[in-house]
């Protein structure tokens, strides 16, 4: 892709930002998977072992910290503030002898994310033309599904070859340190404020939370997203309970096909969701989503069909998820910031729920409970979605 038309981005910037991105994103990916590994490792529960999904996902609710770093000091010094969290967390990982260290660790990963990902969206935005910055907004984005492919697939590989995890987690810690070298290079940009006579106070989030049908639309993200996290954080333990007995280079597999799931997912977003309209992409993705986990638990032990059904239900909720994006962006046009600050904090929120609850529900009912339940909040989500006011209608 050609980068010339863009003010003072160029093609290693983009680069450089990404890897960032990636690195860190493989790292709060890879717990979900690495969790059965983990509490055998640690002589741990499972349910203790899900903390590390509930810690980096608390950490992550500090994203409006990396937002006001990156305006008051600048975007690259913000996100190298982050690289440095994440490269201490991923060396405490690798290092750890006790499950406190490794908890410890993988905190200091969720403030690095929480850090980095506001930070670079503002350094590329910040250095980008409106008209296109959708493409170079998108590329950082892939990050996520990428990280699953690149990241997440030989890691668990290379975890199962060696029954440990300190490798692997080093590689992620000198992965951090080449990119803080980089990062370290490239032009800060500041942003400049400026003070207008006579012109509205800035849109608050305590003027957002007094408008009607705020809470209401808020309860989509936090109950839908949230009640899916549940299947993200119990499928490596139902792979390993099946008669399949998937071991972690199996599971590092299925990573390979849910990134390209993912990739799909947003591609069909970027080619469908305007004409089909972003509302009815995701009420009908997030519908499609629920018969997918519905029929998950009774797919039996065959392989090939469960690595199709989990394709297809990573395309469908990678879809809905990304088509409400756009949707929620335009429920207070004149706080765009903090409605998306707001949609971000309710994800948050509903993901710590979920992981706090999820391993008890697997353990006492399975993936079929798991499905009832994630399910359920789905449609509970999608039902206060078509309910409130600031839904737009199409």
């Amino acid at each position: 892709m050609a980068l010339t038309h863009f003010p003072n981005l160029r093609a290693i910037d983009l680069i450089v930002v990404t890897a960032g991105r990636l690195a860190a994103t493989t790292a709060f990916r890879i717990v979900y998977p690495l969790l059965p590994f983990l509490s055998h490792r640690f002589n741990i529960s499972l349910q203790q072992g899900a903390t590390l999904i509930a810690i980096q996902t608390a950490a992550s609710l500090a994203s409006p910290i990396g937002g006001n770093i990156a305006d008051r000091f600048g975007e690259r010094k913000a996100m190298l503030i982050a690289l440095a969290l994440f490269i201490t967390g991923a060396l405490s990982c690798s290092l750890a002898s006790s499950f406190l260290t490794f908890f410890v660790g993988y905190m200091f990963i969720g403030l690095a994310t929480a850090l980095y990902v506001p930070s670079g969206h503002a350094y590329l935005s910040a250095r980008s033309h409106y008209d296109h910055r959708a493409r170079v907004i998108g590329i950082f984005e892939m990050a996520w599904a990428v990280s699953a492919i690149i990241g997440v697939a030989p890691l668990m590989y290379l975890i199962n070859q060696q029954q440990q995890s300190m490798m692997a987690y080093a590689i992620l810690a000198g992965i951090g340190i080449l990119s803080f070298g980089l990062l370290w290079q490239l032009p800060e940009h500041h942003h400049r404020h400026h003070i207008v006579i006579g012109a509205h106070p800035p849109f608050t989030i305590a003027a957002a939370l007094r408008h009607p049908g705020l809470a209401v639309i808020l309860l989509f993200p936090l109950l839908a997203f949230g009640g899916n996290d549940m299947f993200f954080a119990t499928q490596s333990s139902w792979l390993k309970s099946t008669t399949i007995g998937a071991n972690e280079a199996l599971i590092g597999a299925l990573f390979i096909i849910i990134g390209i799931a993912e990739l799909a997912g947003s591609s069909a977003v970027v080619a469908f969701a305007d004409r089909i309209g972003k509302r009815r992409s995701v009420i009908g993705g997030f519908l499609l989503t629920s018969v997918c986990l519905m029929v998950l638990p009774y797919v039996g032990d065959n392989w090939w069909v469960i690595t199709v059904m989990i394709f297809l239900y990573y395309f469908l909720i990678e879809y809905a998820g990304v088509a409400s994006f756009p949707l929620f962006s335009e429920a207070l046009p004149t706080a765009r910031g903090t409605m998306m600050a707001l949609m971000a904090a309710a994800v948050g929120i509903g993901r710590i729920i979920s992981a706090l609850s999820c391993a008890y529900l697997f353990l006492h009912g399975g993936l079929p409970l798991i499905s009832v339940v994630a399910v359920f909040a789905s449609l509970l989500g999608l039902f206060a979605l078509t309910r409130s006011a600031l839904t737009p209608i199409r």
